[in-house]
């Protein structure tokens, strides 16, 4: 494309708002725009950006241990060195990616700046809701179908400026292809578990008892992620019970387990649940019942519906159901085989480009309105 922007990407906190950042940052670059990443620094943004080649600001979270009510309270407010950052760059579009992390980059773009935000969820988090609300946002993108409802819609600078795009999903995933009309009966069920997000330990203690009822009878193989806290209560579970178990804290490569499994166990995440539509892999989802709005019940069920996902309550969640239920999967793989197929989705293939070029459309409509519009 002829024109080039100057594009911030405002995002942090948590993978599940960096990862879509990061897939997005490459392809505004690969497109020859002139792009930085604001975060707050914390130690996973940190961590997770040392391997990209990209341009990385951060600005500390001035709300990070408040209770949600005043976080909200402060959301009014805008640091004098974020705006004068902001001024500085002089941004044609700020790309906000949800969370209190973005929320004051977002802000301090004022009206001559295009703001675009991103929701990764089934239910729009709290902070999209304010900029949607106050008209800080120039257009929406649902990363998940659902995330806003009608007042929301009603509420955006152009009546076309909402639309269902996914979750950019990273190419090592993409170059995955579970899809498949083989069903091999032969062979071992290779089951993957997460279970090391916040609020796993259930499915961290559930998982290995429910595998062993089963391996009497079935052919199993397993790749179990378990977070820092529960490794050795699970590896050590593993190990009495018998199961040769592929135990890990953390999988830096969770392509490669992906790649691997023909079922997936664990959180319902709104990357979580891209990733798995991306790729048409067949779960056992279990969704964290703390969650705001109880949002990965409802991402869990973008999956139940169309048949690629089993919901199983937290509170429900026993080694005794849970073992029930891979017994029906691994008995029948034609089963499995319907799953995957209804599981995949190729919106989330080509979310990645769909988002980016939405973006540049509303770029240019922004810039032909100017600034004729309520703020």
């Amino acid at each position: 494309m002829d024109d080039k922007y100057r594009i911030l990407i405002a995002t942090g906190g948590t993978g599940g708002h960096i990862y879509p950042a990061i897939a997005l940052a490459h392809q505004y670059k690969n497109d020859g725009h002139q792009v930085t990443i604001v975060g707050t620094g914390n130690e996973i943004e940190k961590k997770i950006f040392a391997s990209e080649d990209l341009v990385v600001k951060y600005f500390p979270s001035k709300l990070k241990d408040y209770p949600t009510y005043k976080k909200f309270l402060l959301s009014f407010w805008t640091d004098k060195e974020v705006k004068n950052f902001v001024k500085e760059i002089k941004p044609d579009m700020i790309l906000g990616m949800g969370g209190y992390a973005s929320s004051e980059i977002c802000r301090a773009g004022g009206k001559d700046v295009c703001v675009i935000i991103h929701e990764q969820n089934s239910i729009a988090g709290r902070v999209n809701r304010f900029l949607i609300f106050f008209r800080k946002a120039s257009a929406a993108i649902q990363g998940l179908p659902g995330s806003f409802n009608k007042l929301d819609r009603l509420m955006m600078r152009f009546s076309d400026g909402m639309r269902f795009l996914g979750n950019p999903i990273r190419k090592e995933i993409l170059d995955i292809k579970k899809v498949s009309p083989e069903v091999d009966l032969s062979k071992s069920l290779r089951v993957f578990i997460m279970g090391g997000s916040q609020g796993a330990r259930s499915i961290n203690m559930s998982v290995p008892n429910a595998l062993a009822s089963l391996n009497r009878s079935a052919n199993i193989k397993v790749m179990h992620d378990t977070g820092e806290e529960d490794y050795d209560e699970v590896n050590e579970s593993y190990k009495r019970l018998g199961i040769d178990a592929k135990v890990s804290k953390y999988n830096q490569n969770v392509e490669s387990a992906y790649a691997w499994a023909d079922l997936f166990i664990g959180r319902a995440g709104a990357m979580t649940v891209s990733e798995l539509s991306a790729i048409g892999l067949p779960s056992i989802l279990i969704p964290y019942p703390y969650a705001m709005d109880d949002h990965q019940f409802y991402n869990a069920r973008f999956l139940e519906e169309k048949g690629g996902a089993v919901i199983i309550d937290d509170e429900k969640l026993t080694s005794e159901h849970l073992s029930d239920v891979i017994r029906d999967l691994s008995e029948d793989r034609k089963i499995l085989k319907k799953m995957s197929e209804s599981a995949f989705d190729v919106r989330f293939v080509h979310a990645t480009e769909n988002i980016v070029d939405f973006t540049y459309q509303v770029i240019k409509k922004f810039k032909l309105m100017g600034n004729h519009y309520p703020m």
